[in-house]
């Protein structure tokens, strides 16, 4: 019975607390230094080089000197055969340029008639040059030949006078008609001012004048 309580007076054996144990990491990849070159190396063999290219200079210099006359010679030749060259290129190269532009065609007859007859007053002059059509059609607007003259009389007597007249060139249309530009130049005696009007003739196929704007 003394047995059973000394083992049951006994007491436990204890455990010690768990601790985690760390391992070592392993060492980082080092990277190797780069070499080291001695002091002075850097320099020395910039200086090598510079030296050498400076005795390809001056061996090239003993070797073109005495043939230095030729050597200007040959660029003198070749400078002119190359603007000879362009010269005669230039013409054959320019001449392939297309140039859009309508050709400049002359004067209409019937316009300059009517130029002429308004700076004169002249409204028979100005009542010619108009075609069979275009007189009807003012004729429809209330504008007749003896309209005409009495509207040419009233600018005289107002003191309007046409100074000049300028040819600015003309297009041939899809219908064979032809349209003219002209500026022309009015001066009026009563407010003694001085200007510009710019009139665009087209001409039928007939020759005659078939709209004024």
């Amino acid at each position: 019975m003394e047995d059973q309580r000394d083992q049951q007076a006994a007491p436990a054996p204890q455990r010690a607390p768990y601790a985690p144990q760390f391992q070592p990491a392993p060492p980082e990849h080092q990277i190797a230094a780069p070499p080291s070159y001695p002091q002075g190396t850097v320099e020395r063999a910039t200086r090598l080089v510079l030296r050498r290219v400076a005795r390809g200079l001056i061996l090239a210099g003993d070797v073109i000197r005495p043939r230095l006359g030729w050597v200007l010679l040959t660029l003198f030749l070749v400078g002119v055969i190359g603007l000879e060259t362009i010269a005669l290129v230039a013409p054959f190269f320019a001449a392939k340029i297309t140039d859009s532009r309508p050709p400049p065609i002359p004067a209409a007859a019937a316009v300059e008639s009517f130029l002429r007859g308004q700076a004169t007053f002249d409204a028979d002059m100005m009542w010619d040059s108009f075609s069979p059509r275009f007189q009807a059609s003012l004729i429809d607007k209330g504008t007749s030949r003896d309209q005409l003259a009495s509207q040419m009389q009233s600018a005289r007597d107002s003191g309007q006078t046409y100074t000049g007249f300028s040819y600015i060139g003309g297009v041939t249309l899809k219908d064979a008609q032809k349209m003219y530009f002209y500026a022309v130049d009015v001066r009026s005696a009563q407010s003694n001012n001085s200007g510009t009007l710019s009139f665009v003739f087209t001409v039928d196929q007939s020759g005659k004048i078939a709209n004024i704007q």
